[in-house]
């Protein structure tokens, strides 16, 4: 059955379009009845599972251009449908498809990413390096659940053993060459090792992260911007760029409590902050005056 989908199956456009309309449904069905924080529900938010759904598509083809097209159009139909489905039943109502922005740069990168991944089907040390580049991606987004894992045993435990077996999957399912395999795993392997090692027998493990909103005519944040933190026990971080290339402080929370954190800007002017994360990981930020 793994060989089948993985290069067995004629993918045509009208099966292209069903796939991606029966996607966009479930993962909007998901996000809609599944509870927060359930692993089930991640599809709706992150891309391990689209990285498979993807595959198929890129497996399934003929040519690279066909692939290219193909996977284009499926995230083209599948990911507006996944917020369109929400609208009537979401607070934000149509604001929902600013989350979408961020989902289309990942459709238009589709088409020059899916038609360079068609050469996994070559089977070749050439395939494994470029089915490695989302293996590796598939170990870093387990790494992230193994952590929240870890931190509140055993939320995202699913997602972490999910990724990391969708990971063999993809070795032992598109490729069959031999050394191709080896040079897949060995990789895979080794970025498992190299993430999975420190998160083991590292300091406090993180129970959540995220994007800190703040005033954008007051913090105009650039690279020339630094934070520092009170107490790095309950909380860290950092000045860094998002998917669209702006500036943000991204906070790493390993514990409930409150933290001053201090921005300072490049002409030396400090902001300070008191940001605390409550036992439910709720976050509340207050300006300091």
């Amino acid at each position: 059955m793994i060989r089948k989908l993985f290069g067995g199956i004629r993918m045509t456009w009208p099966r292209l379009i069903a796939f991606a309309v029966i996607s966009g449904v479930v993962t909007a069905l998901i996000a809609l009845l599944v509870p927060e924080g359930n692993s089930v529900r991640q599809i709706a938010v992150t891309f391990e599972a689209w990285i498979v759904l993807a595959i198929i598509i890129v497996v399934n083809c003929e040519k690279p251009l066909e692939a290219a097209c193909k996977t284009f159009v499926f995230f083209l139909i599948s990911q507006p449908l996944v917020y369109l489905i929400q609208v009537p039943f979401n607070s934000l109502g149509w604001g929902l498809f600013q989350y979408y922005r961020y989902w289309f740069l990942i459709t238009l990168l589709t088409f020059p990413g899916a038609y360079l991944g068609w050469y996994i089907k070559k089977d070749n040390i050439l395939s494994a390096l470029i089915l490695s580049v989302m293996l590796v991606l598939l170990v870093i987004l387990g790494k992230g659940y193994a952590q929240a894992a870890m931190a509140n045993f055993p939320n995202h435990l699913l997602s972490a053993v999910f990724c990391f077996a969708l990971a063999a999957v993809l070795i032992f399912g598109v490729l069959h060459d031999k050394k191709a395999r080896l040079t897949a795993g060995a990789i895979t392997l080794a970025a498992l090792l190299f993430f999975m090692v420190p998160l083991l027998t590292g300091g406090p493990q993180e129970k959540v992260s995220g994007n800190v909103l703040l005033d954008k005519a007051v913090y105009q944040l650039d690279e020339n911007w630094t934070v520092t933190v009170a107490d790095e026990s309950i909380s860290t971080g950092e000045i860094n760029q998002n998917v669209t290339g702006k500036w943000q402080l991204f906070m790493h929370y390993y514990k409930a409590g409150e933290n001053t954190v201090t921005l300072t800007d490049g002409n030396g002017k400090q902001y300070q902050l008191l940001i605390t994360m409550d036992e439910e990981t709720h976050i509340s930020v207050e300006e300091k005056k």
